[in-house]
């Protein structure tokens, strides 16, 4: 067997549809593209695919990646093409490469909020206020059941850009096997705190290892 790691981005409506079905319709454009993919073992035999840090439901990525195994080698550049042909347009296929480095390397991604607003000074000045407080608690969801959690620490540091019509900030968040933090808090943590219900695109640029090089 072969590993391969395939790297794609996920935008527009297609950021709205589930991980599983994301799952069901890479491994329909895999059998449809011919590529000479390994299946499981077993009563139910399924492509093997593995997804690094699936994407929250309405987030775009812009570099995500996921790995599955081959039975024979194949030119990987034309590979990537022929299975582009059977992808939504929305999901694009960057390139098909050899992998360097292990999922559990992930530490960090790097994210870009873009809030469209008539008034983003104004925003910009109530983001700063909130995050100047010595806490800015939210509730997060976990799998024992949702419990106070404040952002503070990890979104102070996000660098803000003030455009005609728009508030953009970006930034690293954790996000790992280990735990990771939902840009969304942020827009939770306005409403919450500061009664504030703006609508903000969320693109997560790139996955990044502990010290903050891109994972390859």
């Amino acid at each position: 067997m072969i590993n391969v790691r395939i790297w794609f981005s996920k935008t527009g409506a297609v950021k709205y549809i589930s991980h599983l079905n994301l799952t069901r319709c890479m491994a329909r454009a895999i059998k449809l593209s011919g590529i000479p993919v390994w299946y499981t073992q077993g009563f139910n035999p399924r492509i093997y695919m593995t997804f690094a840090m699936p994407l929250s439901l309405g987030v775009s990525g812009e570099r995500e990646c996921m790995d599955i195994r081959l039975t024979e080698e194949i030119d990987l550049e034309q590979a990537a093409q022929n299975l582009s042909k059977f992808l939504p347009e929305d999901i694009a296929v960057l390139q098909i490469t050899r992998p360097q480095m292990e999922f559990d390397e992930i530490a960090y991604g790097e994210y870009e909020l873009r809030f469209e607003t008539a008034e983003p000074q104004g925003l910009a000045e109530e983001i700063t206020s909130m995050l100047d407080s010595d806490t800015v608690q939210v509730m997060k969801h976990g799998k024992k059941g949702d419990k106070p959690f404040d952002i503070k620490p990890y979104f102070s540091e996000f660098v803000q850009q003030v455009e005609q019509g728009a508030l953009v900030l970006t930034g690293r968040l954790p996000c790992s096997n280990s735990g990771s933090v939902n840009p969304g808090l942020l827009l939770d943590a306005l409403k919450s705190l500061r009664g504030f219900e703006p609508y903000a695109e969320i693109r997560r640029k790139r996955l990044l290892t502990k010290d903050f090089s891109d994972m390859r």
